[in-house]
């Protein structure tokens, strides 16, 4: 958006959010007008968890005539995702976040902006006829499909989609949930903790962002790693939420499918460890 707004001077405006990292909605209604072209929001956080009120934000944008795309990277492989019941023009995913591979994801968009939208890169299959003077270009999806495809991950990401299927959302967002709880309730006794995002567990996903009073989240990724557990620790690719937070960088515990109350327990565990070993005194 940056880029685009370099390019062209559109101005990027942002909402604000508040202590527990939901939209306030206040300050969209206020951001909002008649000049507003583009509307992008996530469905869901990838740093806190949180799931973000899509529809109601479409039917404002829409109200003020603005087009509203959704990235649903986050979204996809943990929630039923109906883009007619979102309302939405455009919603975004990507693969490595749904057991896929990485370098692949996919573009949602209503049909008639799609045919109105010109192509954004020239190569072959996205031609229809091509003189010296000029070319046509060829109808939806393929004038987006500039040269030799990745065919293997499109293939990959196919799998990941019948796989996720297969066990189905429903089973899947219930066992996330029960996980959500645990987590909750487990990483809320780690002394010395700080838990960003949602409380109310009906507004968030199984990602959990924390800092661990007098340890770095980088030393508590360390730590863990020692103890066999994978997190992330860092800005999340979210530098100005950890700018809104008030702190440099979070370490992050994300929990699907493969994960189980046990493995949180041991989080628990080696997080009060990481705490007694970079304690003072």
């Amino acid at each position: 958006w940056q880029l685009i707004a370099e390019r062209t001077g559109a101005r990027i405006r942002w909402v604000d959010i508040d202590e527990q990292g939901r939209l306030v909605l206040e300050d969209f209604d206020r951001l909002l007008s008649e000049r507003t072209r583009m509307v992008a929001v996530g469905h869901v956080s990838n740093a806190l968890g949180t799931i973000n009120p899509v529809r109601t934000i479409v039917d404002k944008a829409h109200a003020a005539g603005a087009l509203v795309l959704v990235d649903g990277a986050q979204a996809a492989p943990h929630l039923p995702v109906d883009v007619q019941a979102l309302g939405c023009d455009f919603y975004a995913l990507s693969g490595h976040k749904m057991c896929g591979p990485m370098g692949i994801g996919a573009l949602w968009a209503r049909r008639e902006l799609l045919d109105a939208m010109p192509p954004y890169q020239g190569g072959g299959e996205m031609i229809d006829t091509v003189t010296m003077e000029r070319s046509t270009w060829a109808k939806v999806p393929h004038k987006f499909e500039a040269g030799t495809p990745d065919a293997a991950g499109a293939v990959g990401l196919a799998a990941a989609c019948d796989y996720i299927d297969g066990i189905g959302h429903d089973a899947l967002l219930a066992w996330e949930q029960e996980l959500a709880r645990h987590a909750m309730e487990r990483l809320s006794q780690v002394e010395g903790i700080r838990l960003f995002g949602p409380e109310n567990l009906e507004e968030r996903l199984a990602v959990f962002s924390f800092a661990l009073e007098g340890v770095h989240p980088h030393d508590i990724a360390t730590v863990l790693d020692a103890e066999g557990i994978a997190i992330r620790a860092g800005h999340h690719c979210a530098g100005p939420l950890m700018t809104r937070l008030g702190v440099p960088a979070t370490a992050r515990a994300s929990f699907y499918l493969y994960n189980t109350p046990e493995e949180i327990d041991r989080l628990a565990a080696a997080l009060d460890t990481a705490r007694e070993l970079f304690s003072i005194g």
